[in-house]
């Protein structure tokens, strides 16, 4: 593995990783982009001063304000791309984007050359990246990417669920003492999961690698109560305009075979609609979520409205521990992640 290390002008220093260990494809670029430190702590300041001056805030365009994490426990923002294309060029704004909000964010490039699974690749990815790959996680995933990040999903929520049930028999075994089912519960959440948010964009039409795994993940509501934002572009943007110069150049049989195409294109729209929907299913009723439709862009929403998704991005880290568990109490919820937080003007211009 080669390392270069590079600066970037909107924010700190660029780890960039190219690969050639078994854990990777051969010749993968990885890079992590990290806030600035003393540029993290002036924007900690300029929020609290505009969340005092204003309260809170709305971007005029529906996006979310923009939520500054406290630098002392940035998560870690995992950017997951969609097929046919690697992470750079197409996530570098964005990326750069996130660092200037004062967030680590990682462009993991899952490659074309065969090998480990892709969610098995970036695992051991994190696990050789010490405290520069640290969780807390959120993901995001464009397209394709949304399958490759519910299974990297799944993978890290079974790891912890199979370290917190050791666990908690180590406890039992050491104190003779069982715990009530309600203690039981918080023992296996607490501290274990690594995932701490979700931010799907333009995914859902997809498909998944495992279907089994997709249902048994909607089925369950996978992501619990954590944070899940979930942005819809317009696919048919550039496929509706009237071939011919409009309608009044057109023959009857022109017209015909228009009219045949808009009907297909309103169901083809309302069945992407139906797709995107239904994975805010994945997490739990009470979970913080929401749904953003940009009509006015096409598939390729990060690059054509960084701005959008970096505001997802920091209204998910702004919502983490938020969500309450069907059954349990709002006293007793525990966060699974604190991050202060706070609201200023858009990090995107």
């Amino acid at each position: 593995m080669t390392t270069k290390l590079s600066q970037d002008c909107l924010a700190g220093p660029v780890l960039e990783n190219t690969s050639s260990s078994s854990s990777s494809s051969p010749g993968q670029t990885h890079r992590l982009y990290t806030p600035e430190p003393a540029a993290t702590a002036a924007n900690a300041a300029n929020a609290a001063n505009a969340a005092d001056a204003a309260g809170s805030a709305a971007a005029s365009d529906g996006a979310a304000a923009a939520v500054r994490p406290s630098p002392a426990a940035p998560p870690l923002v995992i950017c997951f791309h969609g097929s046919g294309e690697s992470c750079s060029p197409a996530w570098d704004g964005l990326a750069r984007a996130l660092a200037a909000a004062g967030l680590r964010a990682l462009t993991f490039d899952r490659g074309p050359a065969p090998g480990p699974a892709p969610a098995a690749q970036l695992q051991a990815y994190l696990a050789a990246g010490g405290l520069e790959t640290a969780p807390p996680y959120v993901l995001v995933a464009h397209s394709y990417g949304g399958a490759f990040a519910r299974a990297f999903l799944d993978g890290e929520d079974r790891g912890a669920a199979a370290e917190g049930a050791e666990e908690e028999e180590e406890e039992e075994g050491e104190g003779g003492d069982k715990k009530s089912g309600k203690e039981r519960k918080r023992g296996k959440k607490k501290g274990k999961q690594t995932v701490a948010g979700l931010v799907l964009v333009e995914t859902g039409q997809e498909g998944g690698l495992d279907r089994a795994l997709e249902e048994r993940q909607y089925a369950g509501r996978a992501l619990g109560r954590r944070p899940l934002s979930v942005v819809r572009g317009n696919s048919l943007l550039r496929m509706t305009a009237p071939a011919g110069g409009g309608s009044k150049t057109m023959s009857e049989a022109e017209r015909e075979v228009q009219r045949r195409k808009e009907e297909m294109m309103r169901a083809w729209d309302q069945e992407d609609e139906r797709l995107k929907r239904r994975q805010l299913e994945l997490s739990l009723p009470t979970a913080p979520k929401r749904y953003v439709h940009l009509p006015d862009c096409g598939h390729d929403v990060v690059r054509e409205r960084p701005d959008v998704v970096v505001g997802e991005v920091v209204w998910v880290v702004g919502n983490i521990g938020m969500g309450v568990e069907d059954g349990e109490d709002e006293e007793d919820k525990e966060p699974e992640c604190k991050l202060d937080v706070r609201l200023i003007a858009n990090a995107v211009a």
